[in-house]
């Protein structure tokens, strides 16, 4: 018999009353089994309760270019701001246009 609590109900509740646990490769969808396997029940339970119904998109690329730009200008060699922004997931040629955007609107100023 599952004793679930309905006036102090949570995701972590229902879990351990649906003896989840030790059970998540018949118990969780495919999506929440396959975070559960990377990040853990605790993380798992918190995305599922923040983003449940909504597509989360992860962009292939950590930092925003404006950020790696942000590196990348204070640093005079080209090779050495090729090497940030390669590091960053960029092209030499993006971050140094850029660059090269932000020196016209500032010469504009």
């Amino acid at each position: 018999m599952i004793k679930i609590d309905f006036d102090n109900i949570n995701d972590d509740l229902v879990y351990d009353a649906f003896g989840v646990e030790g059970n998540e490769s018949d118990a969780l969808n495919d999506s929440y089994l396959e975070l559960f396997e990377l990040i853990g029940k605790d993380a798992m339970l918190k995305l599922f309760k923040h983003f449940r119904g909504d597509k989360i998109d992860c962009p292939m690329r950590l930092y925003s270019p404006e950020f790696i730009a942000d590196l990348a200008k204070h640093v005079a060699d080209r090779r050495e701001r090729a090497k940030i922004a390669r590091a960053g997931g960029y092209s030499a040629k993006v971050i140094e246009g850029i660059l090269n955007k932000r020196r016209k609107e500032n010469e504009a100023e």
